[in-house]
């Protein structure tokens, strides 16, 4: 299984690295905090409204958008969720995962190499493949020791894909460089999560980036990286 909340805790603590110590003096308790201890209840439905506020605010936020990405996923599994509502969850799933995982966000990149090696297509084994490629290549955790990429789920990875996937996934892995997030709309019923959670949910930063090392340091080595999209062609 996923190692994907296991280690929330250090998600979080990663992300207050980012900001240093001044950022954590002012940080007062936060929207994005509330959140993700409804994400780490499993109260998906809950946090996903203010996770979503709480991305829209693009680079700097990537955490937050994992989060909401991991909670639509769920979301669309979850046996309460109405089924007129599971694709519109899964695709926002694979959207926010993916946008968080092209900035660099180590648990994204994860967790898109587990959701699409669920997927019986040949595509969907490439991007599983990409995913874990661009994962193993993100040095950001390794100094915490944290290793998100289930051993059993790269193993089938690679037993299930041919020469012809591992040579298109490794050079696309080789080409990534981050993507940063985009600002996007915070609308006015945003405004009391923003307003609480800002210097919290913060994924990535200037000042981590100057200090330099790891996807989310702001170095890269080729072109931005993929998500083609659930079992695309």
């Amino acid at each position: 299984m996923l190692r994907t909340l296991t280690g929330l805790g250090a998600l979080v603590f990663l992300a207050g690295c980012a900001g240093g110590p001044r950022d954590q003096e002012e940080r007062p308790a936060s929207g994005f905090d509330s959140a993700a201890r409804l994400v780490d209840q499993g109260r998906y439905a809950e946090a996903l409204p203010i996770l979503r506020c709480i991305a829209e605010q693009g680079e700097g936020f990537e955490i937050a958008q994992f989060l909401a990405g991991h909670s639509a996923m769920e979301m669309s599994q979850a046996e309460t969720t109405p089924d007129i509502l599971r694709d519109d969850m899964r695709i926002e799933g694979f959207e926010r995962l993916t946008a968080a995982g092209n900035a660099g966000w180590p648990s994204a990149q994860a967790e898109l190499a587990g959701a699409y090696a669920e997927i019986d297509t040949d595509q969907a084994l490439r991007e599983a493949a990409y995913w874990a490629a661009v994962y193993r290549r993100n040095t950001r955790e390794r100094a915490y020791g944290l290793d998100r990429l289930d051993n059993q789920i790269e193993a089938d990875i690679e037993a299930r894909l041919d020469d012809a996937g591992r040579l298109d996934a490794a050079g696309r892995a080789d080409a990534f460089t981050p993507t940063p997030l985009v600002r996007g709309n915070v609308t006015p019923e945003c405004a009391p999560y923003i307003r609480s959670a800002r210097g919290s949910g913060r994924g990535d930063g200037t000042q981590r980036r100057r200090r330099g090392g790891g996807q989310g340091g702001g170095r890269g080595d080729g072109q931005g990286g993929g998500g083609r999209g659930p079992g695309g062609d």
